[in-house]
């Protein structure tokens, strides 16, 4: 996580800038960027990224305007592992989450059965935008090719200061990916 903490010339780049209006269009003009990171999915790694709200990653506050805008770096489909979305799921609360059986994710019960579940997919360079309530997940790759997208989260500045002050810093200092939105968690 966090490529323009590693190489800070990035947040120059007209991408970032272009996402911050998007950004703030969507969330408000308090928006700005909390994180970034990049994702990648080998050929032929068939293991999915499970069904999750991002949300439920991320600690309890106050307000819960964030959007993360994902950007495909290379054609992304079905077979390599584009992203689901259920469509209206921002809009509900956040689902109970549990670790995955290796620890290295988390996940909710949902399936591309799931009403409103639908493959989006993306041509490199194009984006997609969504709440940290948004349930998501992405098949994995099962093509010769690999595919990388890379994610921006941005937030209103209250809160990425809220987070830092909790010791939240979404893998900067130390990547644990656990449940931690008290209201994802499981009873």
């Amino acid at each position: 996580m966090w490529p323009s903490a590693l190489h800070p010339p990035l947040r120059e780049l007209p991408l970032h800038h272009k996402a911050l209006a998007v950004a703030r269009e969507l969330i408000g003009a308090d928006a700005e960027l909390d994180f970034d990171m990049m994702i990648h999915k080998d050929p032929h790694t068939a293991v999915p990224t499970p069904w999750h709200q991002d949300a439920a990653y991320w600690i309890d506050m106050p307000d819960h305007r964030a959007v993360s805008i994902w950007v495909a770096l290379d054609d992304a489909d079905v077979d390599n592992g584009c992203m689901w979305y259920v469509r209206g799921s921002h809009e509900q609360p956040l689902r109970p989450h549990r670790p995955t059986s290796d620890g290295k994710n988390i996940e909710c019960d949902c399936s591309e059965d799931e009403p409103g579940a639908t493959a989006v997919p993306l041509r490199a360079g194009e984006a997609v935008a969504h709440s940290g309530f948004t349930l998501h997940y992405s098949r994995g790759n099962t093509t010769d090719g690999t595919r990388r997208a890379y994610i921006l989260n941005y937030r209103p500045a209250a809160m990425i200061r809220h987070e830092r002050a909790q010791g939240a810093d979404h893998g900067l200092n130390e990547n644990v990916r656990q449940v931690r939105n008290s209201g994802a968690a499981e009873d």
